[in-house]
């Protein structure tokens, strides 16, 4: 019997789970959306934004070559932890959330994934044709913790997964918050929507000595 995708990846790559990272004020209007909207969809609406003016101008210019349409058409998630967007908001760890998601959603229609950051230009995009396709990943790097001082690595670190359009709430696998006091807030939150997902406080997603990357 063939094993689930996800198994199979985590068995040959080490890979976990596809992660977004959110602030805790989004949290409504993802519940009330029943997920993941893309920035093209979102930008127009009240909500927090965690990202860098800069970067989002560049992923704005970029499109995704294997379908043509723009970057910003989709929901991001990173394979890995500790991103650098996790070490730039490390002071708003108390409402950092992440919604983690099961890697079978590469396969998916429409579903593309990249070999790092998006908005690099020397970043390429990939359909996903099996598991065989994602030999392109740095796993290694993915998985590490230093990498600030490697542009390369930094670039790599952040291989994303772009969801088109919209990611539903049904797909998360679980949700992780920095502290116990974190996840009562979600908690309450979940429970107004009826949101039921495994919940917990995990420090080890997060950056806590002002590491600048």
């Amino acid at each position: 019997m063939m094993q689930p995708l996800f198994r199979q990846i985590h068995d040959r790559f080490f890979l976990t789970a596809a992660s977004h990272m959110t602030h805790t004020e989004n949290l409504r209007s993802i519940f009330h959306a029943r997920g993941l909207l893309a920035y093209n969809k979102v930008n127009n609406l009240p909500h927090t934004d965690l990202s860098n003016e800069d970067v989002q101008r560049g992923r704005s210019e970029k499109i995704v070559p294997p379908t043509g349409r723009p970057l910003h058409d989709y929901v991001p998630l990173y394979f890995g932890l500790k991103t650098p967007m996790v070490a730039c908001n490390q002071a708003k760890n108390e409402d950092l959330i992440f919604l983690r998601f099961s890697l079978d959603i590469l396969a998916h229609e429409g579903v593309v994934f990249t070999d790092g950051n998006a908005r690099s230009n020397s970043t390429k995009f990939y359909l996903f044709n099996g598991i065989e396709s994602l030999s392109v990943l740095d796993a290694k790097v993915i998985q590490s913790v230093k990498y600030s001082t490697d542009p390369e690595m930094k670039r790599k670190k952040q291989a994303e997964i772009l969801v088109p359009d919209f990611l539903s709430i049904d797909q998360v696998h679980d949700i992780t918050t920095f502290s116990n006091l974190a996840t009562e807030k979600v908690l309450k939150i979940m429970q107004q929507f009826d949101i039921k997902k495994p919940l917990r406080a995990n420090e080890g997603f997060y950056f806590r000595s002002n590491v600048h990357i």
